[in-house]
């Protein structure tokens, strides 16, 4: 009876296996099947890979140019992308080798096929994404290197040890600024007790400037004496002498 009901388990984990991997080469996006998806991204692999490196540049220099002058044609941006994504990735790949596999994921309105390709040195991936209603062509190509657990995991790392840092600079930076403010009022006092006795100086100096004034209320107290003098003596002005009183200490 065991053995009936394991040779069941068994038929039936077979029919599923077959069900699933012929769901899976007969499924279709938009009405393209996935045989369709996987021969367009290999034969779009193939015709950049059969390209130099000189001729990868100037690919990417044209799409560059044609991308600025039309920068509302998304098609432009796109191969510029994608070139640029060759450029500077392949030449440390190697040689290419072949192609390892492909998937198609479907999120919402976006399919987005994933094409490995095995090359000397590390994979690769080049991943394209569809409209589901407009699967006539892609909206968007790129290409990447495939990096191990470990190296992402370095390269995480690094960012977050770039982040700290900068996050600690700029710290220090405004402590600067903050101590600065408690130095600039200690400055400006040193600054003006150093003009403080110049000034004073100034204000000594410019004392004599008061003689004219002195001079003026002595000659009015003598017009109010001479006059005084007349109207008790009867005697005109024009006779009295004003002579300076010398005094001796």
């Amino acid at each position: 009876m065991k053995k009936k009901l394991s040779v069941i388990f068994a038929l039936v984990a077979c029919v599923f296996a077959f069900a699933s991997c012929g769901s899976t080469d007969n499924s279709t996006y938009g009405g393209r099947t996935t045989k369709e998806l996987e021969a367009e991204s290999e034969n779009l692999a193939s015709q950049v890979v059969s390209l130099s490196e000189s001729d990868l540049k100037q690919y990417y220099e044209s799409y560059q140019k044609q991308a600025k002058a039309d920068p509302d044609n998304d098609d432009y941006k796109m191969y510029e992308t994608m070139f640029q994504n060759f450029v500077e990735n392949q030449p440390g790949l190697g040689a290419f080798v072949n192609y390892t596999g492909f998937k198609v994921d479907k999120a919402g309105k976006n399919i987005t096929t994933t094409l490995t390709m095995k090359y000397e040195k590390r994979d690769a991936t080049l991943v394209m994404v569809y409209k589901s209603y407009n699967m006539s062509k892609p909206t968007s190509i790129n290409f990447n290197p495939v990096y191990s657990l470990g190296e992402t995991m370095g390269k995480a790392a690094l960012n977050v040890v770039m982040g700290m840092v900068t996050v600690f600079s700029v710290l220090i930076l405004i402590s600067l600024v903050i101590y600065c403010f408690n130095v600039i009022p200690y400055l400006q006092k040193k600054f003006a007790a150093k003009k403080a006795p110049g000034a004073g100086a100034e204000q000594t100096a410019a004392a004599p400037v008061s003689a004219p004034a002195a001079e003026e209320d002595s000659e009015e107290l003598i017009a109010v004496i001479s006059a005084a003098i007349s109207a008790a003596t009867g005697a005109s002005t024009d006779s009295f002498v004003v002579r300076s009183i010398k005094r001796r200490y």
